[in-house]
């Protein structure tokens, strides 16, 4: 397959800190020193030092916690950034003590099992967070695992700042965990412009500082154009594309591949000429997918109907997709401010999908519908999650190009729902606030 190398390895979350002997005990403070790792501004006396722990569980925000942290290191070249992350942050100058993919677990009831792992990398950051005494700590998204995180915190340090940037969706689902909230955090940065008025309303300090997707995308013009794509991903530029997002943590594949390989294999029987290309965010990702393929005995459509290719390339595989098939969470609001039709899908463990119907408060699962206020794209959730949905509507809807066009226009306006803000220089004026380290203005005006 065109995109990813197969490897048979067989993949573990490993602590990031010692990865040649597997240890599994954090090392001590001094150990980091003597590896290289940074000090923490107790170790240099330096008052210009400081420290900022951050905690990110998913892709997604690993790659918006990689621009804001490229951001800080711009005005506060000796800040001190460490915590759970991914390679993205790794990249931009984060130390991290646990890879984020130790946290991709899903759904209520499939993260019992989960639970003394995540227990105990819990227990870690707490340990750290008393050892390294950062000067603040950041949370990301993640409430499941972030909110209970900043209340131990809270309950051994009545002082350290909490900042919590994108906040979980309270509104959407469980909604006291808002209260949770706000006896334990310092300052909400939210990333939707009707939450701030919510923290507000709890007392908690609150401000919206745009969104990351509304300022990640390239203008169109300057994307990789057709030919080329095609070119490099070995596909045709005279065929139709449908992109397919099928998820990023391996529950998702588990569920999710069975019904997007079999909808792929009898839209192959109708529309031979159409190519299906699935984004994969990592190695493990393809593998897992392609032990799938061979399982289900689909290996027949690798090649000219499947390929895959690297979720970096989403971008462009979204705009050039005649159609999208994407599970539901962010990957729809990026399709939606692309503007590209998409068709929505999600399948749960049962127990998870019943409890979350008790709590939801929303009556849509997909940002462009959430957006909206109403149905714009279908949503094939649980029982409606089946391969012979995804079929029917994607002829219906391939076969009509006047419907596409009108669909794609009606998601680009979602687009002002979104409010303005460049995150990055709004998100970090604010950190730089609680840490001290400058004024407000410092990144704000900084071109």
């Amino acid at each position: 397959m065109t995109g990813q190398n197969r490897s048979n390895s067989e993949h573990a979350p490993e602590k990031i800190e010692d990865r040649e002997n597997n240890s599994v005990t954090a090392p001590s403070i001094a150990a980091s020193v003597s590896s290289g790792m940074a000090p923490s501004p107790a170790q240099t006396g330096d008052p210009g030092f400081r420290s900022l722990c951050v905690c990110v569980a998913d892709v997604s925000a690993d790659r918006h916690a990689a621009r804001l942290i490229r951001r800080l290191k711009e005005a506060a070249p000796n800040l001190k950034i460490w915590g759970i992350g991914g390679s993205a942050m790794e990249a931009a100058g984060a130390q991290l003590l646990y890879n984020r993919e130790a946290m991709a677990v899903l759904g209520l009831i499939e993260v019992l099992r989960y639970l003394p792992k995540l227990a105990k990398i819990r227990a870690e950051i707490l340990r750290k967070v008393r050892e390294e005494k950062p000067d603040a700590v950041m949370l990301m998204d993640a409430g499941g695992f972030n909110i209970g995180l900043a209340t131990q915190i809270r309950k051994h340090n009545k002082d350290l700042p909490i900042i919590y940037f994108i906040s979980p969706q309270v509104w959407g689902s469980r909604p006291w965990r808002i209260n949770v909230i706000a006896r334990a955090v310092t300052r909400m940065l939210v990333i939707f412009p009707f939450e701030e008025a919510l923290y507000r309303s709890k007392g908690v300090p609150a401000r919206f500082v745009g969104h990351p997707l509304t300022t990640c995308f390239k203008p169109e013009s300057e994307r990789q154009p057709l030919d080329k794509f095609c070119a490099q991903h070995s596909l045709d530029a005279s065929r139709p594309i449908i992109g397919v997002f099928p998820g990023s943590r391996p529950a998702e594949i588990e569920k999710h591949a069975p019904v997007v390989l079999q909808a792929i294999n009898w839209v192959r029987r109708e529309r031979p000429d159409y190519q299906f290309v699935i984004s994969t965010t990592n190695q493990v990702f393809a593998d897992a997918l392609y032990r799938e393929i061979d399982r289900l005995g689909y290996n027949h459509l690798v090649g000219s109907t499947l390929k895959t290719i690297s979720s970096e390339f989403n971008e462009e595989l979204m705009t050039h997709s005649q159609l999208l098939w994407t599970k539901s969470g962010t990957t729809t609001l990026e399709a939606t401010l692309i503007g590209t039709p998409m068709l929505i899908f999600y399948r749960a463990n049962w127990i998870s999908f019943v409890i979350f119907l008790m709590f939801k408060t929303v009556k849509n699962v997909g940002w462009p519908n959430l957006l909206a206020g109403e149905e714009l794209v279908p949503e094939l959730i649980q029982l409606d999650c089946r391969a012979d949905k995804l079929v029917r509507y994607t002829l219906d809807w391939m076969d009509v190009p006047a419907l596409r066009q009108e669909l794609s226009g009606r998601l680009r306006e979602l687009r002002s729902h979104l409010g303005e803000g460049e995150f990055t220089d709004n998100a970090a004026t604010e950190i730089l606030d609680v840490l001290g380290l400058a004024p407000v203005t410092a990144v704000a005006n900084k071109p």
